[in-house]
């Protein structure tokens, strides 16, 4: 079992029933994203003040990186979220991508109480 097993993981409310999608998970170090299909592929750890920069990033739909851990780039229709300290970059279709963005903007995804502890 990998740490990353031990996570509780999240899905966006708007995906398809949890699947093929972007999964979030609140850890001690920060919040983990990884792609649900694709767990293999890797995990990207970002501190809690970083995550919501890359939040706000996704959001606006830039390719900015003023979150200073993950880069993200669409790639046609795809969404290509790049770690900057590691070799991990996990994909995103359309619907997937959107549906993070959606729950994103819910509150889905807001860690604040674990941001008071940090």
């Amino acid at each position: 079992m990998t740490p990353a097993d031990r996570l509780e993981w999240r899905t966006s409310t708007r995906s398809s029933n949890g699947e093929n999608c972007v999964e979030v998970a609140p850890a001690a170090e920060g919040v983990v994203i990884r792609h649900s299909k694709h767990p293999a592929a890797g995990t990207i750890t970002f501190p809690y003040r970083a995550w919501r920069a890359f939040v706000r990033d996704a959001a606006e739909d830039g390719s900015t990186s003023a979150n200073g851990v993950a880069s993200i780039t669409k790639v046609g229709s795809d969404t290509l979220v790049r770690s900057l300290t590691t070799e991990v970059e996990l994909r995103f279709d359309e619907g997937e991508w959107s549906a993070f963005l959606a729950g994103a903007a819910d509150g889905e995804f807001d860690f604040t109480p674990q941001l008071a502890i940090a």
